[in-house]
């Protein structure tokens, strides 16, 4: 079957879609660099969207359906991605995995902008699928049918229960297996309730096309996950054990094989969910939501965006005329020199340095007000302290709660450690063998 051509309206929409959402993404890319605020924070969300309509509206050009021809079907799907990756959140509370940084201070806003950021995951995967159709990528990709009887399904069932118990049990060694797992658990289900989108259906018939392009939309969306998150400055930051180094963005290289796998998952939990759209399941899942946005609060985000009125350390003094003076962006005052910050703000080069160091301890990967704060009471006042100091003794300071980890602390150290240059190795004790709290 060829590409089928749309009209010519269709086709005149979908293009002038098409550039306004390049123009937008070019334009979140621009204001990111220039650190225009809100865009550092909110570069993620901002990135995203403008990336699904062009994904949408490439498919549109193909002869293909617009997501936003049905706004129904959309909202559900955005709900059900959010949804979906709040499962992923939960299971991170064992797995302690990855953790965020930098998100906004104000619970609500940092709430929605979650859940706002999470509703992309479900498009991200499936439209990539739909273009890779469209243009008859592996349409006719078979194999030798797989037979399937009942007892297979009962069988998978309870391998991928079984398995995700173990990797929730043994998560330090098991982690990979939850990108497996999880579809385990949901393919039999919807195999039994919609076998037309059951991609055990389509191995029982031999039909591989749609899960390799699945497998293929899910490293593109990974990809681009990561790129958009090492650009963003409100992010999340992995500690992978075993996988700390040798990372692409924040990824461990060897992490990018995970995303064809969940790319498998996404299909099969949100097709099984989006036919159970009702008042009900909605209302349901909302409150889980809103109680793993609060266990994201207590257990997985380290810091929030830092703000000059916290910066530990500095008088309040000091603070009124850096504000005073412009000076109201913490990233700034870090990256400013402090001959600057004392002449522009009028103050000592001794105040000036402080706010200097405290700012450049704050921002440094994700540490936030909060934590600059305990290290200043500490006795690491500076990222070169933090670099000349163990992992271990870093953590007796400032591990006093759910964050930072300790692998947490491995990040602050070698990033400080590179950010100066420093050659100091870290210890074999803190090294990515050591178990984690």
């Amino acid at each position: 079957m060829g590409v089928r051509v749309p009209a010519a309206p269709a086709a005149a929409l979908a293009r002038a879609r098409l550039a306004a959402a390049a123009a937008v993404l070019v334009a979140a890319v621009l204001l990111r660099l220039y650190d225009i605020p809100p865009f550092p924070t909110w570069f993620y969300v901002v990135a995203w969207y403008p990336t699904l309509v062009i994904l949408d509206q490439t498919v549109v050009l193909l002869g293909g359906e617009s997501l936003l021809a049905r706004p129904g079907a959309l909202t559900a799907m955005l709900w059900w991605s959010a949804m979906i990756w709040f499962l992923f959140e939960a299971i991170n509370f064992r797995l302690e995995d990855w953790y965020y940084v930098f998100l906004p201070a104000n619970r609500l806003a940092r709430w929605v902008g979650i859940t706002v950021s999470l509703a992309t995951v479900v498009p991200a995967v499936l439209l990539p699928e739909r273009l890779l159709e469209r243009l008859g990528v592996w349409r006719e990709l078979r194999g030798r049918p797989v037979p399937l009887r009942p007892e297979h399904l009962r069988i998978a069932l309870w391998v991928g229960g079984a398995t995700l118990a173990l990797v929730l049990a043994l998560p330090r060694y098991l982690y990979p297996l939850t990108w497996g797992a999880v579809w385990l658990i949901a393919e039999p289900l919807l195999y039994a309730r919609d076998p037309g989108r059951s991609l055990f259906a389509d191995i029982a018939r031999g039909a591989w096309g749609r899960v390799a392009r699945l497998m293929a939309a899910g490293l593109f969306a990974g990809a681009l996950w990561e790129s958009f998150n090492g650009l963003a400055r409100g992010r999340w930051i992995y500690t992978v054990p075993f996988l700390e180094h040798w990372k692409v963005f924040e990824m461990p290289l060897v992490g990018f094989l995970g995303f064809p796998f969940f790319a498998l998952e996404v299909w099969s939990l949100y097709h099984l969910l989006a036919t159970r759209t009702t008042p009900r399941t909605v209302a349901a899942s909302a409150l889980v939501a809103l109680l793993v946005l609060a266990g994201m609060d207590a257990w997985t985000v380290s810091s929030t965006m830092p703000r000059l009125a916290q910066l530990p350390g500095v008088t309040n003094g000091v603070i009124y005329r850096l504000r005073d003076a412009g000076w109201t962006d913490v990233f700034r005052v870090a990256r400013a020199s402090v001959a600057e910050l004392a002449y522009s703000a009028n103050v000592s080069p001794h105040d000036a340095r402080a706010a200097h160091e405290a700012a450049r301890l704050a921002t440094h990967e994700g540490i936030g007000t909060a934590h600059a704060a305990v290290l200043i009471g500490g006795g690491i006042g500076t990222v070169e302290a933090l670099a000349r100091t163990d992992p271990d003794s870093v953590g007796r300071i400032v591990h006093h709660s759910a964050r930072p980890t300790r692998a947490e602390v491995r990040v602050w150290v070698r990033a400080a450690q590179a950010a100066i240059g420093s050659p100091t190795p870290l210890h074999s004790s803190t090294s990515s063998s050591t178990v984690r709290n």
